[in-house]
């Protein structure tokens, strides 16, 4: 980011930073193992019970509906390894390193190369330099193809090639950042071999458990990522390049509070966890905020059947 620009984001975002009383903002970005544990477990609970129920004999493939579901809840994985890349997930470097890795795994997720590239993303948020592209869909087509989730496909395996060669994103540019993200990817090689001998042998139980969910949890993922910049692009202050989305508790405890987006690149040092109550505690509410995930999309898809290219670009809620 540049001396200008920086001092443009300083000044535009200075409402929204002021006032938030600096013990509440220390307790909030301490990190709670107890709690994430916690949470952990739940989802770990959640995962194997539905897994159960939908391959009881006689539920058949209606199991597909608890697939769905388990889609969901692996949608919110890049969540918690999001947490792990900002160290507020665990109390350690170590400790946020190996669990943002395990986090990463099983959605297929290389969490070295997706940590430094987003900390990329962070400095140069809707400006030139960000890693995360201007997302922008000229008809309803291009929109319902992205939301598939069918360009990941093509680009994984290039990217576990290319890792194995060493071309690796300009921000994995040191001797260790390239060796983590080496052993990262060995790591989702392993998985892959493992989850494909367990095919072999439970061919049903791993496509109901493990594959319908992880292909239905990347349309999952653009579904409720999407709104965190669309239309957004071209100013470098957060209170104008960012939204958040209020949400239901349900999806907030399921995403790790993921929809408070604007919140978390005003504080990034601040736990997903806390993102709830820092939401409330912001003395001036973020400009740039929608009810809910459904109300978005809705919006934008009615905009593109009118042939509008410009959803979003205005505040919103």
């Amino acid at each position: 980011m540049s001396d200008a620009q920086g001092v443009r984001q300083e000044t535009g975002d200075r409402p929204y930073r002021q006032g938030l009383d600096k013990a509440l903002l220390m307790s909030l970005a301490r990190a709670d193992r107890r709690r994430v544990a916690a949470r952990t477990a739940v989802l770990a609970v959640v995962y194997a019970a539905t897994a159960t129920v939908a391959l009881r004999p006689g539920v058949g493939w209606w199991g597909l509906l608890g697939s769905a579901f388990l889609g969901f809840v692996l949608a919110g994985f890049i969540n918690a390894a999001h947490d792990c890349v900002h160290g507020t997930h665990l109390g350690s470097r170590r400790a946020n390193r190996i669990a943002g890795a395990a986090w990463s795994t099983p959605i297929l997720l290389n969490y070295t190369i997706y940590r430094h590239q987003h900390l990329v993303h962070h400095r140069y948020t809707g400006v030139e330099g960000d890693s995360e592209p201007a997302e922008h869909y000229a008809t309803l087509r291009a929109y319902l193809y992205n939301l598939s989730g069918l360009p990941f496909w093509p680009g994984f395996p290039r990217r576990i090639v290319k890792t194995w060669r060493g071309d690796f994103p300009a921000s994995v540019r040191t001797d260790d950042r390239r060796r983590d993200a080496k052993r990262d990817n060995w790591a989702i090689f392993a998985w892959l071999v493992a989850m494909a001998v367990l095919t072999v042998l439970f061919p049903f139980a791993l496509l109901i458990a493990y594959w319908v969910p992880l292909a239905l949890s990347l349309p999952a993922s653009v579904f409720l990522s999407l709104p965190e910049h669309y239309g957004l692009w071209g100013v470098p202050e957060v209170s104008r390049n960012t939204r958040t989305v209020r949400s239901n508790g349900f999806v907030r405890y399921f995403m790790w509070n993921a929809n408070y987006h604007a919140e978390h690149h005003h504080y990034p040092a601040v736990s997903s966890l806390n993102l709830h109550r820092l939401h409330r505690s912001m003395p001036v509410p973020h400009p740039i905020q929608e009810k809910s995930y459904l109300r978005f999309h809705a919006g934008l898809v009615g905009a593109l059947r009118k042939g509008r290219q410009d959803y979003g670009r205005t505040a919103r809620g």
